[in-house]
């Protein structure tokens, strides 16, 4: 039998951390964007003004966010991109860790889209192909990074399966990285399997959208390795 684990406590402002870090990854908060103010950061996450500004103060050390007082100041997340030459080093330490992600992601993302084509509606259709415009428009990076989570995830609702669907967005997360010379080297092909996988799914070819989503993360996971070297 397994054994039960000892309890780790977290302390809240790290849990604060994390919470903030997520939506930096997934987009929802862009460079250049605002975090909401502390204070209803603390509404919002259920913790006191002073373990936001302990949190906040741990992702300004980390280069996340800036921070101003005034009227014209605010919380800002700041752009992280890395040239390939800087990142590599990171890359070299984090590669096993990456390409157990890109596992999981092939075995679970896959299986995402099949059953998005078995399952989706027109309303999830509607979502995936607004995500696809925004693909098509955010030929800036960061912009891009943020409209590909939006498409991914639109695919993972629509295979209406809970579990799924927030291991999906936890690896997403997990597995960012600032490295924008990729992103911007792979746009055509990163998009071209975007659209092989929505008219799979659109068609309900359910094999041939698990197809388009593997082939897509492959690729993603063979670029990484190329700017390792």
């Amino acid at each position: 039998m397994a054994e039960i684990k000892s309890v780790d406590l977290i302390p809240a402002h790290q849990v604060v951390i994390e919470r903030l870090r997520h939506a930096i990854h997934l987009g929802t908060y862009l460079p250049g964007q605002k975090l909401p103010p502390e204070r209803m950061l603390a509404q919002q996450l259920g913790v006191s003004r002073v373990t936001v500004r302990e949190a906040i103060r741990a992702l300004r050390a980390e280069g996340y966010v800036s921070s101003r007082r005034g009227s014209a100041g605010g919380i800002t997340v700041l752009d992280q991109a890395e040239d390939a030459k800087r990142l590599r080093p990171v890359l070299l330490r984090r590669m096993a860790e990456l390409d157990d992600a890109f596992e999981f992601r092939i075995a679970v993302e896959g299986a995402a889209a099949r059953l998005a084509a078995q399952r989706r509606t027109k309303r999830d259709l509607a979502r995936m192909h607004e995500a696809y415009r925004q693909l098509e428009q955010g030929r800036e990076t960061a912009q891009f990074r943020a409209a590909d989570n939006v498409f991914h995830l639109a695919i993972a609702d629509a295979a209406r399966n809970r579990p799924m669907r927030q291991a999906i967005e936890n690896v997403r997360a997990i597995t960012w990285i600032p490295l924008d010379q990729v992103i911007s080297r792979v746009f055509t092909s990163a998009h071209e399997h975007h659209a092989q996988i929505l008219h799979a799914i659109e068609d309900r070819d359910a094999a041939a959208a698990e197809q388009a989503m593997v082939a897509h993360i492959q690729r993603a996971q063979r670029d990484l390795h190329d700017v390792v070297g």
